[in-house]
């Protein structure tokens, strides 16, 4: 019994399921037009608003934590969150210096009686998968755009199925399925700069690595309901921006 508690514990601790009141859907929307016209515009667009989410995300999660009796500085964390995407435009090494940046902001804020670790968790993994979000529009935005739809589709499967679902597998299993039908498009018309294999691997690669966004985002927070809802919205980024940037840019390298 003790065992099936335990567990019982560790997913009620991870696992998060979209809600289906409120304005989830417009809001959804809304941010999916918003990054469309943030590619459009160009780089500095996208990383105005990855930066604000990245921030927000960073603030909220602060204060989630302030309410469970745990006080890191939420404006300190915000700003240093925002450093990161605006600094991923000055390029990879932009990107890592702002990384230290965050992170000695965070720490020299954590010194001056606030709580580091807190700092350092709701600040560090949201600018790390803003920034790659930033660094791969300045790579391709094509790419990005392509990243954007897959994650797009994903999003919306989970939610429309996982909203409504009785198991916990449900919404992530059809979020999978859409990605993998947008995938078929994106290879036999090889949109962005993958060919068709290519296209295959980076839709698979979203499909593998967008569920465990949510379970990171819920280990960010102190509990999976306690995620704010700017972290819920960058939560799937988290793990796939970073890889797929990488693989991007490997990938890029080869074919040029």
């Amino acid at each position: 019994m003790s065992g099936t508690k335990a567990k019982s514990t560790i997913v009620g601790r991870l696992v998060y399921l979209p809600k289906p009141d409120g304005p989830h859907a417009r809001l959804g929307v809304l941010w999916f037009i918003a990054a469309c016209a943030a590619c459009a515009l160009g780089t500095i667009a996208v990383s105005v608003l990855f930066s604000v989410l990245a921030a927000v995300a960073a603030m909220q999660t602060v204060r989630a934590w302030a309410d469970a009796g745990r006080k890191s500085n939420p404006i300190v964390c915000g700003v240093a969150a925002a450093v990161v995407p605006i600094a991923a435009l000055a390029g990879p090494i932009g990107f890592g210096a702002g990384l230290i940046v965050a992170t000695t902001i965070v720490v020299v804020s954590g010194v001056l009686r606030s709580d580091i670790l807190v700092g350092l968790r709701s600040t560090i993994l949201p600018a790390l998968g803003a920034g790659s979000v930033v660094l791969t529009g300045r790579t391709d935005m094509g790419a990005l755009v392509v990243l954007l739809i897959l994650i797009s589709a994903y999003e919306t499967g989970d939610y429309l199925m996982g909203s409504e679902a009785q198991s916990i597998f449900e919404g992530p299993l059809s979020g999978i399925a859409a990605v993998m039908v947008v995938t078929f498009a994106e290879a036999v018309f090889q949109i962005g700069p993958f060919e068709t294999r290519a296209g295959w691997v980076f839709g698979a690669l979203v499909a593998v690595l967008a569920p465990l966004g949510a379970l990171l985002a819920s280990v960010l927070a102190p509990t999976s309901e306690s995620a704010g809802p700017a972290l819920r919205r960058l939560d799937v980024w988290l793990v796939v921006a970073p890889v797929w940037c990488w693989m991007l840019t490997n990938y890029l390298s080869r074919i040029g």
